[in-house]
């Protein structure tokens, strides 16, 4: 068995910044069992922006801010809510992951190659992952070339290409080898350039005063975390809010990219850290993430499910977005509690754009940095939305690659699977929301 352990870097941020904020405790829940029946109901789906803040955290910096400070009081420091967790590997063999033998794993194939591209211009030494979790990209070279030899389409030959370049180890976290899996997908808004008419909503780029400290120079156990504010007098101060935006903060600026018609919509965006604009000029648009202003992040499915405006099991994306439809003089009240805000750029690239490289619907999963390294193959069990069947979930069991990072994705045994850019992708990014397992698949001689 190997065991890591991370957490410790929070008492040193704490005492190097002096910040004096008391670290909230992460969210916990009850979980089902290891591996749940097909087609059974559904558990309580994670409502969009309460689990999955792809948008606060889904950058190449890793972890979003959760620093329960006042607003004046301190720049938030990513993943400050982070539990003191550990992972732990058990090597186990291929006949042991469920569901190995059925798999398509060719489709993980060329999300694996692109993770292979980024790897190809570091030096052997160039350890992978925020603490070398990862092993050494040297270790990395026989795998990524028998991956490129690959025919396409080719199963067999995939899986036992993967069966014979990784070795399987199951996850466990401080709480035993359960943990949560949850959904995104590509936001879809409809903007103008210009504000006209019923295009009011500006959808901003990252401003020029924004910073992001990489406090791995800093401290020895940082686990990669940044810390976004702005240098006020020499001095970090916290970004604005997102209340403090919307009234003007950055007016005057020219960050205005475009305007959406529904703020719901920019406000899902900035969720899920990526959005498909169609303008009114009949062009499209692909934004992507340019950074956050690292304040807390508050979802709004419990903002309304505490005020009780939402029952249970309506805190999904379609419910908290009637929720708006009906109250839609309520939603500056609501959107305004939560006080992280994202930038956005225009994309040079189609599609979602995660932490590592291009994303691929269906074989990507966004992973905790502090315990995965990205471009690590994932075997996955979860219980997965039917399509079409509202509640209705089976056993879904699937390779995928550790290729991007989420503020709501903490923990050893925490992902965020990511489905695509269409309507069917939004059906099942919203709903997915419950227990799982998963399984590394790590290079010959990396877990030792």
């Amino acid at each position: 068995m190997l065991a890591r352990i991370a957490g410790s870097w929070f008492g040193s941020i704490a005492v190097v910044l002096a910040i004096g904020c008391r670290g909230a405790e992460a969210p916990t829940g009850s979980l089902a069992s290891p591996t749940p029946a097909p087609g059974a109901a559904a558990p309580e789906p994670h409502d969009a922006g309460a689990i999955a803040d792809v948008g606060a955290g889904r950058d190449a910096g890793g972890l979003a801010a959760a620093v329960p400070c006042g607003p004046d009081e301190t720049a938030a420091i990513e993943g400050a809510r982070a539990p003191r967790d550990t992972l732990a590997l058990t090597r186990v063999g291929f006949q042991d992951l469920p569901g190995w033998a059925d798999d398509a794993v060719a489709e993980a194939v060329p999300a694996l190659l692109r993770s292979c591209e980024q790897l190809r211009s570091l030096d052997d030494d160039a350890p992978i992952g925020t603490d070398g979790h990862g092993g050494r990209a040297r270790d990395w070279r026989k795998p990524c070339a028998a991956a490129g030899k690959l025919a396409p389409g080719n199963d067999a030959a995939a899986r036992a290409m993967f069966e014979a370049q990784f070795v399987p180890y199951i996850a466990a976290g401080a709480a035993g080898p359960v943990g949560k899996l949850t959904g995104y997908y590509v936001a879809e808004i409809h903007a103008s350039r210009t504000r006209h008419g019923k295009f009011q909503v500006p959808v901003l780029g990252r401003p020029d005063d924004l910073v992001a400290v990489d406090l791995t120079g800093f401290l020895a156990d940082a686990h990669g975390r940044r810390i976004w504010g702005r240098v006020d007098h020499g001095k970090l101060a916290p970004y604005y809010t997102r209340e403090q935006i919307r009234k003007g903060a950055l007016d005057g600026r020219g960050l205005e990219l475009m305007y959406a018609d529904d703020p719901v919509d920019v406000l899902f965006a900035q969720i899920e850290g990526s959005a498909k604009a169609t303008l009114d000029d009949g062009t499209t648009v692909w934004l992507e993430f340019a950074g956050k202003n690292g304040r807390a992040y508050k979802g709004v499915g419990g903002v309304l499910r505490g005020g009780g405006y939402l029952r249970p099991g309506e805190g999904t994306m379609l419910g908290i977005r009637t929720w708006f439809r009906d109250h839609p003089s309520r939603f500056d009240e609501i959107a305004d509690q939560d006080a992280s805000y994202v930038f956005f750029v225009a994309s040079q690239r189609p599609g979602a754009v995660g932490s590592q490289t291009v994303l691929t619907a269906r074989r990507s999963m966004a992973v905790d940095r502090s315990f995965i390294a990205m471009s690590t193959p994932i075997w996955v069990e979860a219980n997965a939305p039917v399509p079409g069947k509202k509640g209705a979930t089976a056993l879904w069991h699937h390779l995928l690659i550790a290729q991007d990072t989420g503020a709501g994705i903490l923990g050893a045994v925490r992902g965020d699977i990511y489905w695509g850019d269409d309507a069917a992708a939004a059906e099942l990014g919203g709903r997915m929301g419950g227990p799982g397992r998963y399984w590394l698949l790590l290079p010959h001689g990396v877990a030792k």
